[in-house]
C-alpha cells in the first residue's frame, strides 16, 4: 500500500496545470455529497433546538434588560463614589 500511496504521489506532483485543475473539480464534486450532508445534519441539529438556540444567545444579558445607571446619591450609598 505504500509503494501505491507513493506512486499516487509521484504523479500527483508531475501533474500539469490543467490536469491538476480538472482533479480539483473532480475531488470538489466527490465531496459535495458529503458535504451536503453534513450541513443538512447541522440544519436540523439547529432546528430541533430553537428554545436552546434563544437561551444562548440570552447569555449573559440582564433579566430587566439594561440596569439604569445610578443616581449620585445611590452611588455614594453603594460606596461606588470617593
Amino acid at each position: 500500500m505504500t509503494k501505491k500511496l507513493e506512486k499516487l504521489a509521484g504523479e500527483l506532483i508531475n501533474l500539469s496545470p490543467e490536469d491538476g485543475q480538472k482533479l480539483a473539480m473532480i475531488i470538489k464534486a466527490k465531496m459535495m455529497p458529503e458535504q451536503a450532508k453534513q450541513q443538512q445534519q447541522q440544519g436540523l441539529l439547529q432546528q430541533q433546538n430553537p428554545q436552546a438556540q434563544q437561551q444562548m444567545a440570552n447569555m449573559g444579558k440582564r433579566p430587566g434588560g439594561q440596569m439604569p445607571m445610578p443616581t449620585t446619591r445611590e452611588a455614594a450609598m453603594r460606596g461606588l463614589l470617593r
